[in-house]
């Protein structure tokens, strides 16, 4: 049964591996998984990435240049619900036990990644994180920015993704980005759809299907390389999403390409590395509490609480310039930031930290309290339906 796209479905998950070997065939003397088609077969045409294909890893070079004499190919996928992790594992091991003794060289095929058979319990770790399921590519386009891209996301059933950005010092945001994405895909066992909105951060992603309401074709969107190798009748592709993001304060309703979100990310993240702590940034429309008129980062008291309820960021803002009528309120910290941006980059820092501002400015920043731990991805990918 082809592993098609369909909006709602439960996810078919797939692994599809393209083995070259010098003359060598595969064991196949084993038991597929519970609930789990697996396909082994040779390549009726010997189908070798070349040169122009793109391909990721240490190893990309050396397959292009590998002339083999047989090639086969071998599929995996399973329908589920839930989590997505142990459909990998066992994957890993359908692959190992096919190739057991066999010398060759690999190709993960959706994420375009080759390795040595000889290596392929390293390059295939038994409990897959985000960064081993996916690649990303970054295409240069002048004064247009980059483009990212995604190659890999179609093995969780999921529409590779895509988008612009300006700014070379953004590429590792981009590329955590789509691995923050995929944690959450793993986790979730749920899928990012056609004009779906979510959270990151304190701005809003919104993914749009690269045909529109069209709903496919699919496969054509997908590099050459990857429809080459697998037949339409495993394969039948499932598309790309474009993301667009809705910073918060940009100028205008429309949506706009990821630079503006991606470089508030990253100023998040350096002060959270700089401090040794983690934390979660909250969403432009979470609420804070308000004592006086905020307005610069002088004579100020930020801190961060425990919420008190779900739309509560757990911020305290307290001015205490002079004259200050030091009236209670609650506002968002859209409004907050708009007021002063240079408070934004402080907005992850996580629950127990006070910061004070003296009356010319300078910061005196209280950690003792400060929460340490793991970042909830619920908390930085919160989604809604748009």
């Amino acid at each position: 049964m082809a592993a098609a796209y369909s909006e709602g479905a439960v996810p078919k998950l797939s692994c599809f591996f393209a083995i070259y070997t010098e003359g060598s065939g595969l064991v196949d003397a084993f038991r597929a998984p519970p609930n789990t088609d697996v396909f082994l077969g040779e390549m009726a045409r010997l189908e070798v990435p070349g040169a122009s294909d793109e391909l990721f890893g240490p190893h990309a070079a050396l397959l292009s240049r590998l002339k083999p004499r047989r090639g086969f190919l071998l599929g995996i996928t399973r329908e589920v619900k839930g989590p997505a992790g142990p459909f990998f594992a066992d994957a890993r091991q359908v692959l190992l036990q096919a190739t057991e003794g066999v010398s060759g060289f690999g190709l993960d095929v959706l994420r375009l990644w080759p390795f040595p058979l000889a290596t392929a319990d390293e390059a295939l770790p038994e409990e897959p994180l985000a960064e081993d399921l996916f690649s990303v590519g970054f295409t240069e386009m002048g004064e247009h920015g980059y483009r990212a891209e995604t190659f890999g996301l179609a093995k969780l059933g999921q529409r590779e993704l895509s988008f612009e950005f300006h700014g070379k010092g953004l590429l590792e945001e981009a590329a955590l980005l789509c691995g923050h994405l995929t944690d959450w895909l793993l986790e979730h066992g749920r899928r990012v759809e056609h004009g779906q909105s979510m959270a990151y951060g304190f701005d809003r992603l919104t993914f749009f299907a690269a045909e529109g309401d069209a709903g496919g074709p699919f496969r054509g969107w997908h590099p050459p390389v990857i429809q080459k190798l697998l037949p339409a009748s495993l394969f039948e592709g499932v598309g790309v999403l474009e993301v667009l993001a809705m910073p918060e304060g940009a100028s205008g309703e429309q949506e706009h390409d990821l630079t503006l979100t991606l470089q508030r990310s990253l100023d998040q993240r350096l002060l959270l590395e700089e401090l040794d702590l983690t934390g979660d940034s909250p969403h432009a429309a979470s609420t804070a509490q308000v004592k006086g008129f905020v307005t610069a980062l002088q004579s100020l008291v930020a801190v961060r609480e425990e919420p008190h309820a779900s739309k509560d960021s757990g911020w305290r803002f307290t001015s205490l310039a002079e004259g200050d009528s030091g009236e209670n309120g609650v506002t968002t910290l859209g409004v907050v930031v708009r007021r002063v941006p240079e408070l934004l980059r402080c907005l992850a820092l996580p629950h127990g930290v006070r910061l004070e501002w003296d009356q010319f400015g300078k910061l005196n920043l209280d950690l003792s309290k400060a929460r340490h731990g793991d970042v909830d991805l619920d908390d930085e990918l919160d989604d809604e339906a748009s």
